[in-house]
């Protein structure tokens, strides 16, 4: 194993499931960038606590890798090659816990894959990791990372043996039996354990630091040509903070800011039960920024520790963000992301190919579906993709359709919304319980608009068509976030025609912006663009204009604002839909030509890879650290 090594931990190390791993995919099959980097590594943990801060390892990574790769070691299993041993086992016994390590499949060829089983150490609200006292003091002492986490001593000399008694027999540690969950999720409800409501996201971030440090450290390449970590949420950033700490002789940091979670939080919950609102914290930011005002000084977050750990990664050697509207985020978050280079690297567009043939075959075998499935001839397909998040704004969808339902021609008549997200049937969250009790009473009224909530998963096997097909046939394409760090899953159907309705808190608008004034367009002239900003109608109809007003408003004021917006977004769509076949044709055009002007691959050779790739020293970076 030789070559420059880059390190990214997310949750993604097996398989893509979010906009980050689709990044590292265009990523990884760019040539140019296999050439900076011959080697990745993708690091996970095993299983995320999940509920009362208790495991579920039947979710496990570990048997993903199993499945769909090659597993080279596994602290899980007794027997390994010595090698690997000499390897892992040293950082093993130094933190308690156990590493899996092997390769997968990835564009552009193998990648490898580390992951890592913290639940021995991470239970709960409190992390025993004997190194973490030290570490977070040198957190808080050099870098300004202030993190109070309960951190207790190691576990007792009779748990670990009985760990590795479990580990023997069933191939997980003794933190993630089931009974052993069972046990921690009883005391918690009956009060025996205290559960505070801290971020478990961030308490996993620290924890995972230095055992992955330490295991990226002795796998690195002996040729001495180091490593990048790249960092791109808090997740990632306390890995990065103890590179710059013990690694910067060999390792090398870039933190490219995928979204902000702290403002994030903010704009889903707001403050105090005010419940989710874009317009409130979008007007407070826009505000706090031209008045020099920080995130910290406006909201009380200087204690949430994903906060203290997002507001550093201006640390890092370097920085990015997928979007303007990112950056800004960062700016808001600590005056000090202004003081240096900030270099906005945007998300790429993917190409669905289409003609005009292909896309009313495509169309046919949908509606075909929808008519097996939902009893009607339907003549207007509308879609939403995406996952179940109180930031994605689902409900919104149904505020659009009932003023559709209203002003829809005959001739568009009946009209079908296919939301299609994912969901434990058995648990759905509150957000998705919201959102389908709305669905059902708009459904009730028969308006001739019909809206299905589809739960991907369950959908049957052997459809005929595939999620590019769906694309095809898409006439409208809604996504109205209330935050979008860049948000192209809504734009997905723009190459095939489809009108897309985006939020303008969206990261692509700016994008979408520039790129309609490159072609002598304005935003709102675009024939297949519509803009949902509540943000910008709040503030035109007057309705606070300091800080404190905005952070002061009712929640039904917010709302009532919000349903104006859901109104002028019907009439835009309405106005816009082809009224023949050679609009239709029409639409395509300007689709697909506005979709080519965003394609992944000049993005990663001419932004992302010089952003990423170092020389072998950066003498910028060594003064700016030495600064």
């Amino acid at each position: 194993m030789s070559g420059a090594l880059l390190v990214h931990l997310s949750y993604e190390a097996t398989r893509t499931l979010g906009g980050m791993g689709v990044v590292l995919e265009h990523l990884l099959g760019e040539p140019g960038y296999r050439e900076a980097f011959p080697r990745t590594l993708l690091v996970s943990p095993t299983v995320r606590p999940c509920g009362l801060g208790s495991y579920a390892p039947e979710e496990s990574l570990a048997r993903d890798l199993e499945a769909h790769g090659e597993v080279l070691y596994s602290g899980l299993r007794r027997h390994n090659p010595a090698r690997w041993e000499r390897v892992f086992q040293p950082v093993e016994a130094r933190h308690d816990v156990s590493f899996v390590y092997g390769r997968r499949d990835a564009p552009g060829g193998p990648v490898e894959v580390l992951l890592v089983d913290i639940t021995d150490v991470l239970r709960g609200y409190r992390v025993r990791l004997g190194t973490l006292p030290l570490f977070l003091q040198r957190l808080h002492t050099l870098l300004g990372v202030d993190l109070p986490f309960d951190s207790r001593g190691g576990r007792s000399a009779p748990w670990r043996a009985l760990s590795r008694v479990w580990r023997g027999v069933f191939g997980t540690r003794l933190g993630a039996a089931p009974w052993v969950n069972h046990l921690f999720r009883r005391a918690v409800h009956h009060g025996f354990v205290d559960a505070p409501p801290l971020d478990h996201d961030a308490m996993l971030a620290v924890t995972l630091a230095e055992p992955v440090f330490d295991a990226v450290a002795r796998l690195r390449s002996p040729d001495d040509s180091g490593a990048v970590l790249l960092a791109q949420e808090h997740l990632s950033l306390p890995l990065a903070y103890k590179a710059l700490l013990d690694g910067r002789d060999w390792c090398r940091t870039v933190y490219y800011a995928g979204e902000v979670r702290t403002p994030r939080v903010l704009v889903e919950y707001g403050e105090a039960g005010q419940g989710a609102s874009d317009a409130r914290f979008y007007n407070v930011q826009r505000l706090g920024l031209e008045q020099g005002r920080t995130l910290e000084e406006v909201y009380p977050v200087g204690t949430w520790p994903g906060f203290q750990i997002l507001r550093n990664g201006h640390r890092c050697d370097r920085v990015g963000a997928v979007s303007a509207s990112v950056a800004d985020e960062l700016r808001f978050l600590d005056t000090r992301y202004s003081n240096q280079p900030l270099t906005v690297v945007p998300h790429g567009h993917r190409a669905i190919a289409t003609d005009w043939d292909a896309k009313e075959a495509a169309r046919a075998r949908v509606l075909h579906h929808a008519r097996t499935r939902w009893g009607r001839d339907f003549r207007l397909l509308l879609t939403h993709i995406s996952r179940d998040e109180v930031c994605k704004g689902l409900w919104r969808d149904v505020d659009v359709c009932e003023r559709l339902a209203e002003r829809l021609p005959p001739e568009r008549r009946p009209a079908l919304l296919v939301m299609v997200s994912e969901w434990n049937e058995a648990e759905p969250s509150d957000n998705l319980r919201d959102v389908k009790a709305r669905v059902e009473a708009f459904n009730a009224r028969d308006t001739g608009l019909h809206i299905a909530l589809v739960n991907q998963p369950t959908w049957p096997a052997g459809l005929d068509f595939t999620r590019d097909d769906l694309h095809r046939a898409t006439d409208v394409s809604l996504g109205q976030s209330l935050y979008e760090s860049h948000g192209l899953a809504q734009l997905e159907p723009l190459g095939c025609g489809a009108i897309c309705v985006i939020s303008g808190a969206s990261g692509a608008r700016r994008t979408l912006q520039l790129l309609c004034a490159i072609a002598g367009l304005s935003e709102r002239a675009h024939p297949n663009l519509v803009v949902a900003d509540p943000v910008t109608d709040a503030r035109e109809a007057g309705l606070a204009n300091t800080v404190e007003g905005w952070k002061a408003l009712a929640p039904e004021v917010l709302r009532a604002q919000e349903l104006r917006t859901a109104e002028r977004v019907a009439e835009e769509v309405l106005r816009r839909l082809p009224r023949d076949a050679h609009e239709g044709r029409l639409l395509l055009e300007t689709g697909r030509a506005l979709a080519e002007r965003m394609a992944w691959e000049p993005l990663i050779r001419e932004q992302l890879i010089p952003l990423i790739r170092f020389p072998a020293r950066d003498a910028a970076a060594e003064l700016k650290w030495s600064a």
